[in-house]
């Protein structure tokens, strides 16, 4: 009988061999302004990445030096980090009074905070990992299932902080797209403009939900209500699944792309080779949605053989 704290080796075998293929597959960007938009942050549009298979990845330091070395590699990022920070603040007052004098306009500015709070968060999440070093003495844990550190609980420290920065960076992303829509309204910008920052909205809000997850689950597993391995799979299955509904969204996206540019092709106004490179991207975002709705079964189908 399967020992039900450990994962299924064929599970964790096929899962695996499919998050490599995912990781080496280059995205294509296109040129048209409406697909500029619709960059994404890695979270939800990239393949799995946190499961069973990476549990445990990292090992006590035993040795005083290597926990030496570990210790000064972080407090170099640190500086980094701080150093990075103390000069995008010292740029913030600058663009308040171009904004004001009407050189930027009010969305620059807010993209421009944005960056400082990403870059506040980086220099947190540094200063947790150190000190996550240096009470435990091993490299920190990010898997749900980590241990608390004398009593401290870093995973759920870091998810707060991201949370916090995807809620600010959701509320920039809304912003961009209602802005779109006035200038949809106003006769100034394409409906696809438009559709490319709703589904940048979507997106972030996917990010957000993720991370709310993620949190709730590490709270179930301190209070032993779900196992390890079982934290790690409803991460994953959360993730497939949003994945699932934004590469379905994003397919639609770019079908209505290829017939917009159709048309212009058969007026004789665009060359073919764009709508061949549309068409490129379309079926690279088709078989990331196969792989997505397949991890999705995988998942699902190993929670199922581990419920009671």
């Amino acid at each position: 009988m399967p020992d039900m704290h450990e994962p299924d080796p064929r599970f964790v075998e096929s899962l695996e061999g499919q998050l490599g293929r995912e990781l080496r597959r280059n995205n294509r960007s296109a040129t048209r302004p409406g697909i500029r938009a619709l960059k994404m942050t890695g979270l939800v549009i990239g393949s799995v990445t946190l499961g069973a298979a990476a549990m445990g990845a990292a090992q006590q330091i035993q040795d005083s030096w290597r926990r030496e070395l570990l210790e000064a590699r972080l407090e170099v990022q640190l500086q980094m980090a701080q150093q990075r920070l103390n000069a995008q603040r010292d740029g913030l007052e600058t663009t308040r009074e171009q904004v004001e004098l009407g050189v930027r306009n009010e969305l620059d500015l807010v993209h421009f905070e944005l960056q400082i709070a990403q870059s506040e968060t980086d220099l947190n999440l540094r200063a947790l990992d150190l000190d996550e070093v240096r009470q435990s003495g091993r490299e920190p844990l990010d898997d749900l299932s980590a241990p608390r550190v004398d009593g401290r609980d870093f995973v759920s420290e870091r998810l707060r902080l991201r949370l916090d920065l995807a809620s600010r960076h959701l509320d920039v992303v809304m912003r961009e797209a209602d802005r779109s829509r006035d200038l949809v309204r106003q006769g100034l910008a394409g409906e696809q403009e438009a559709e490319a920052r709703d589904l940048a909205m979507r997106e972030a809000e996917l990010q957000l939900d993720a991370l709310h997850h993620q949190l709730d689950l590490r709270s179930e597993f301190l209070d032993s209500e779900i196992s390890a391995v079982e934290a790690e799979l409803k991460t994953l299955e959360v993730e497939a699944r949003n994945r699932v509904v934004l590469l379905d969204q994003r397919l639609r996206f770019f079908q209505g792309e290829l017939d917009n540019f159709q048309a212009a092709i058969d007026a004789g106004t665009v060359h073919p080779i764009t709508a061949a490179n549309l068409r490129t991207q379309a079926v690279e975002i088709e078989a990331q949605l196969q792989l997505a709705q397949q991890e999705l079964m995988i998942v699902q189908r190993e929670l199922e053989r581990r419920a009671p």
